[in-house]
């Protein structure tokens, strides 16, 4: 699409991951086969208009198209959709309509046809006599000529609405993008159908979909009924579209639940992260301190990179106090991650707290995440171990910073 309605589509399909139409079509950009034809004269002018369109130049622009259009060449059909447009702008709606007539039969094959069609669901809908869906043949009309009837309210939407959402003869595409259609009508019909759909009481394949979209356009008010759709659903994809949901809504506490409780690794881990995105960085850390379980703690140690400053704090404080030599070497190695240099006491504090290698190495590691190449020269230059030795000189020989370049020259020299 080229118009307003491009803006719509664009919508639906980024709120279902669907690929959206481009809009770069507004100014010409001509292709080989254009080029043996060329007009100069014609795609200056054409050129010329699509610029004042740009500009809102509307009147400037009509001129040049009806320059165009006289000329009957390859850009006509295009410059009368325009025309139409800049008539719409203008507020000549009925112009508007008998433009896109002459386009129609001036040029029954046009590729523009789709846009004045568009133009045309745009025009009726806002005059009050929207277009019915079931006379669009495409799928982007079809949709929105239900949406012009759903912002009018019209008491025929819903059932048309619902039709394509059960019918077994329309494309899962369609079903997919009228649901968002649906989404958006905050009538209690609406959204009882909206319900069912979530609830999987109706076409199984559109739940999960169903799940995302309520969780934007309704946010915490939706979180009990998510909560309850979660308990009783076995499906993994059901279940990690909640969790997922609740990180839109911004339900911490949901999040905590189902980490607590779920007894599928994958999906408990899937909750942790969504706590670390959501920078929840208390609720991580009571966690972390009342679980028994290694793998949650790990993937709290995880979760903590993502919630940025705060969760390094939390880091180092397992990075300190940790007695498992596995989880404090893991979270050793985040801490170079979120922390940074602001990290860096703590980790050379570990370092010579620790006599084991692997903690040694995490500390190393950490430091190397951070850039942190003068706290290994100094490390390098300190450090009796052989092995130890070798291996911060190692990860100094690919830093490419200059105080590691001056101690690999010193290194040489010796």
């Amino acid at each position: 699409m080229k118009t307003n309605q491009w803006f719509y589509l664009a919508a639906i399909c980024g709120a279902l991951s669907l690929p959206v139409p481009s809009a770069s079509a507004l100014i010409f950009q001509p292709t080989e086969s254009d080029a043996a034809q060329a007009n100069p004269r014609e795609d200056q002018l054409y050129s010329d208009a699509t610029r004042a369109i740009n500009e809102s130049r509307w009147s400037d622009a009509e001129s040049l198209l009806d320059q165009v259009v006289d000329q009957h060449g390859r850009r006509a059909d295009g410059a009368l959709y325009w025309k139409a447009y800049v008539e719409n702008k203008e507020g000549r709606s009925s112009d508007a309509l008998k433009t896109c007539m002459g386009l129609r039969q001036s040029y029954p094959k046009s590729n523009w046809l789709k846009e004045c069609n568009a133009l045309e669901i745009e025009i009726h809908g806002k005059s009050g006599s929207p277009v019915q869906p079931q006379a669009e043949q495409d799928d982007d009309l079809k949709l929105l000529a239900l949406n012009s009837l759903m912002q009018g309210g019209d008491a025929n939407a819903l059932p048309i609405l619902q039709h394509i959402l059960e019918s077994p003869q329309q494309s899962q595409r369609l079903k997919e993008r009228a649901l968002f259609v649906l989404a958006q009508d905050q009538s209690k019909p609406a959204q009882d159908l909206l319900g069912q759909i979530i609830r999987g009481e109706k076409d199984p394949n559109l739940q999960v979909k169903a799940i995302r979209l309520l969780a934007v356009s309704r946010g915490n008010q939706s979180a009990d009924l998510l909560a309850d759709i979660y308990g009783r659903s076995s499906n993994p994809d059901v279940k990690r579209a909640v969790i997922d949901s609740y990180l839109v809504m911004g339900a911490p506490d949901k999040l905590v639940q189902v980490a607590q409780h779920e007894s599928d690794p994958e999906l408990a881990r899937h909750a942790v992260s969504e706590l670390g995105a959501m920078g929840a960085v208390s609720q991580l850390s009571s966690m972390y301190q009342t679980t028994t379980s290694k793998e949650t703690k790990s993937a709290i140690i995880n979760a903590f990179v993502a919630a940025g400053g705060k969760g390094a704090d939390a880091l180092n404080a397992i990075a300190s106090s940790e007695q498992d030599p596995e989880l404090r070497r893991k979270a050793i190695r985040n801490m170079g991650v979120a922390g940074g240099s602001s990290a860096t006491p703590t980790l050379l504090a570990i370092y010579s707290k620790y006599p084991d290698e692997e903690s040694k190495r995490a500390v190393l590691d950490a430091l190397f995440v951070a850039g942190d190449a003068h706290d290994l020269v100094a490390l390098a230059r300190a450090e009796k171990d052989p092995s130890a030795k070798r291996d911060i000189v190692g990860k100094l020989a690919v830093m490419h910073n200059k105080e590691a370049n001056d101690y690999m020259m010193e290194v040489l020299n010796k």
